[in-house]
């Protein structure tokens, strides 16, 4: 049942911005009526707003629990910066995906005990009842599918693995490569399938529009420990020890450094390396923009700042 205690009431455009104002948010880089009209037609309350978690309070007085030096325009900027974010990373996710299904093909077809049969059958056979019932649905139910259906329908039956992996979702993906990896005994597949995970979560967040930025500061969210492969990767590019630890406990960075390191890894000597740097080198001047204008608190800070290096450093 739905409880009552957390309902709110829908706001006009002109309470949102009184609302705002209430939490000590201010509009003189952009005035109240573009302000307006940039929660009406571009975008909304809900997820401008949620920008905020960046910014400090104020801790006593008249303005207790007001939000300091936090203009509305800053939170605009952060939520644009996101925006270019998610449309620079997407492509990665896909690209590392799609590097994974080649490389797995790639060594079926260079070893003369594969078939392409049997490796499907041997992955949905080590799964538990469970996980191989799921594996089975997210395929059963392309069956009517206008892009996929008919592929489906066709191997039924039986599928080689170079119809398997135009099936399955990302993360089964990454759950083959590991089997592939134990299976052929290669320590840089494992490396690589961590990272694979993790670029598997920065993907969701990104095909789904959700805020990345705003988990940038100190929101007491802690990662587990980065893979060896990223850290390693991270020395190399001269970031310190204490930059390393620090930065990578937050699970949003680990996540978008690991998709980085991983597409560096595997794009090397393809057309997707060159294509990448284009693409994502802008996104450190966004980056850097925003910090000369946005007075947020020092971990968000340093967390963009990380990121901001990151690119400048391995792009």
């Amino acid at each position: 049942m739905e409880g009552t205690n957390h309902r709110k009431p829908k706001l006009t455009p002109e309470e949102q911005i009184a609302f705002l104002k209430g939490r000590g948010i201010t509009f003189e880089r952009m005035d109240e009526g573009e302000a307006m009209r940039y929660l009406s037609t571009e975008s909304f309350l809900f997820a401008t707003y949620a920008y905020r978690s960046l910014f400090p309070k104020r801790i006593g007085g008249a303005h207790d629990g007001e939000y300091a030096n936090l203009d509305f325009a800053d939170l605009v900027d952060l939520e644009r910066l996101d925006r270019q974010l998610r449309e620079v990373l997407l492509p990665l996710t896909l690209d590392v995906e799609h590097l994974a299904k080649a490389r797995m093909l790639a060594e079926v077809s260079a070893r003369p005990e594969e078939d392409g049969y049997a490796i499907v059958r041997e992955y949905m056979a080590s799964l538990s009842p469970a996980e191989r019932a799921r594996r089975e649905t997210e395929i059963t139910r392309l069956r009517h599918d206008e892009y996929s259906g008919d592929l489906q329908r066709h191997y039924a039956n039986g599928m080689p693995l170079w119809v398997f992996l135009d099936l399955v979702s990302f993360g089964t993906v990454a759950d083959l490569y590991r089997f592939c990896a134990r299976r052929w005994d290669s320590e840089e597949m494992l490396d690589n399938h961590y990272m694979l995970k993790k670029s598997k979560d920065v993907r969701n967040a990104c095909a789904h529009s959700s805020a990345i930025v705003n988990g940038f500061g100190n929101n007491g969210h802690k990662a587990k420990p980065a893979p060896s492969e990223l850290t390693s990767a991270l020395r190399e590019s001269g970031f310190s020890k204490r930059a390393k630890s620090s930065r990578m406990r937050n699970p949003r960075l680990q996540q978008i450094a690991s998709l980085l390191c991983l597409h560096k890894r595997m794009a090397t000597e393809t057309i997707l390396a060159g294509e990448v740097s284009a693409c994502i080198r802008p996104l450190e001047t966004s980056i850097r923009e925003v910090l000369a204008t946005a007075r947020i608190d020092a971990s968000a800070r340093a967390s963009l700042t990380f990121l901001a290096e990151l690119v400048d450093r391995w792009f």
